[in-house]
């Protein structure tokens, strides 16, 4: 006879999926970061270098711009 499927079974494969999808995201967090820059190296390019400072302007900019687009509509 097979062993039965209960709550303790249940508990520890959602707490392994969750360790599993943690995982996962950590992995397309770095494929995500390493699109924009290049960062195997340590050495940044100057069109690295334009990329930084657009993120860094758009920090600033994106929030406002969307603060404002909210007080239109």
């Amino acid at each position: 006879m097979s062993k039965r499927f209960t709550f303790a079974d249940a508990k520890q494969k959602i707490k392994d999926l969750e360790q599993q999808l943690e995982k996962e995201a950590a992995k397309a967090k770095t494929k995500a970061g390493n699109l924009i820059l290049d960062t195997s190296d340590n050495v940044f390019t100057q069109k690295e270098l334009g990329r930084i400072r657009f993120l860094e302007i758009w920090s600033v900019l994106g929030p406002i711009i969307g603060f404002l687009i909210g007080l239109i509509f």
